[in-house]
């Protein structure tokens, strides 16, 4: 004689097919009434940048970058900004000259691993 490990009874069944057709119905409902959500939360975000964009056009430069700094807009969205050329301007300009006179530091076995450190900086 078989013995089975458990034993399935009637409200059982009906509580699995219950939670089943929930699901299909859920899943329908879904489909019906909140599928547009996505694809509409795709477009406004494409269209983010070109919003900002006439923003700073129709408000101005100061006041773009005073809300740009207050919310933390990504830098794709600043691109037009004084202050995001201004600081790329000064960082092409700094130098490194300050690091061509670095010297390696002795070791016991002259080994640094695969790059020596004065060679990590493109400086000379």
């Amino acid at each position: 004689m078989k013995i089975y490990e458990e034993v399935i009874f009637t409200d059982q069944l009906l509580h699995h097919r219950t939670v089943g057709s929930q699901i299909e119905e859920t899943r329908r409902t879904w489909e019906q009434r909140c599928s547009w959500f996505p694809a509409a939360q795709r477009e406004y975000y494409e269209r983010y940048a070109q919003i900002y964009k006439e923003c700073l056009s129709t408000y101005g430069n100061d006041h773009f970058e005073y809300y740009a700094k207050r919310n933390r807009l990504r830098e794709d969205f600043r691109l037009e900004t004084n202050s995001y050329k201004e600081s790329k301007t000064r960082d092409s300009e700094i130098s490194m000259d300050h690091v061509a006179f670095y010297k390696a530091t002795p070791t016991s076995n002259a080994e640094y691993g695969s790059v020596r450190p004065m060679h990590l900086f493109k400086a000379y």
